[in-house]
């Protein structure tokens, strides 16, 4: 408890943002609205007409437009939320999905930014595809089906109070965001809660860049222990152990306003050993965990 009170004094008293007497409480919300607003993993076996790749298409050209219009990270994790809980819901056509993924943005758009795109401009990128008339009527459709509920916290929240643990560094930080981001491209990572995926994120980040073991604190702020965030931690590279298959991803993190994160990552599992990066090495891994068989699964990922 001593330790705990520690961490939670370690707040600059006049920082009047940081709100520290209601930090639990807020985080604490946040964790119960993730739980809440998660899509089912399932459901694209009710999706008779569409399929995972057809998903992994339609992230793939979500991140292309977000990038476009020069939004927020925040938009675009909420954007694949609410396209995930829609279908979760309705079952469309394959000619309808792009419909779903633009309007998507432009709903996660107005929650977010200052200055949203305007239906035009949504019309114009996808291609005249769906008139002006249409995308308004979709707007309102999957605005019911989502009952509105809108507040779905996102990753970069709980990646925030994560880096307290190390002060901010900003390089752990940025290719901690692109790892958060390639997950996106992946259905196994819809099921998990996006706190799980920021701590993993940033964990990996650690291992990649070689810093400080996840300690203490990273468990406190973070809410998970080096054991829990392992088997997240092998799909996560398994995941950037095939670039191509997150191309906008990768080519978006690879310039150098985001510090060449992605190339980086990618530089690096080529002349290491992959399986290293899941190796125990901090004081908060839980000793009943055994992670031989997380190594194996990864070294059969590798070839």
């Amino acid at each position: 408890m001593t330790e705990i009170n520690e961490f939670e004094a370690d707040v600059d008293p006049l920082d009047q943002t940081l709100v520290p007497e209601f930090g639990d409480d807020i985080f604490g919300y946040m964790r119960e609205l993730e739980v809440k607003l998660m899509p089912d993993p399932n459901y694209i076996e009710r999706q008779s007409a569409l399929s995972w790749a057809t998903r992994s298409i339609l992230v793939e050209w979500i991140v292309q437009v977000h990038q476009r219009f020069n939004l927020l990270p925040e938009t675009l994790y909420l954007c694949i939320n609410f396209v995930d809980r829609f279908l979760s819901i309705r079952a469309i056509k394959v000619n309808k999905l792009q419909l779903v993924g633009a309007v998507c943005l432009l709903l996660a758009a107005k929650y977010e930014e200052m200055y949203v795109p305007s239906v035009k401009d949504i019309e114009f990128m996808v291609e005249n595809n769906y008139k002006e008339a249409e995308i308004l009527l979709a707007e309102r459709y999957i605005l019911r089906m989502l009952n509105f509920d809108l507040g779905w916290p996102g990753p970069l929240s709980f990646l925030r109070r994560i880096s307290k643990a190390d002060g901010y560094d900003m390089s752990t930080r940025t290719l901690a965001k692109y790892l958060i981001e390639v997950t996106l491209i992946d259905y196994r990572f819809i099921g998990v809660p996006c706190s799980k995926v920021a701590a993993a994120a940033h964990y990996l980040a650690l291992r990649f860049l070689g810093k400080n073991p996840w300690s203490r604190a990273h468990a406190f702020y973070a809410g998970y222990f080096e054991s829990e965030l392992t088997p997240l931690v092998v799909d996560l590279i398994e995941l950037l152990l095939h670039p191509r298959k997150h191309r906008a991803i990768y080519e978006k993190y690879a310039d150098k306003r985001f510090l060449c994160a992605s190339r980086y990552a990618h530089e690096w599992l080529k002349i290491n050993k992959p399986e290293s990066l899941i190796q125990p090495d901090g004081a908060d891994r839980n000793p009943e965990t055994i992670t031989q068989s997380n190594a194996e699964n990864l070294k059969e990922a590798t070839f």
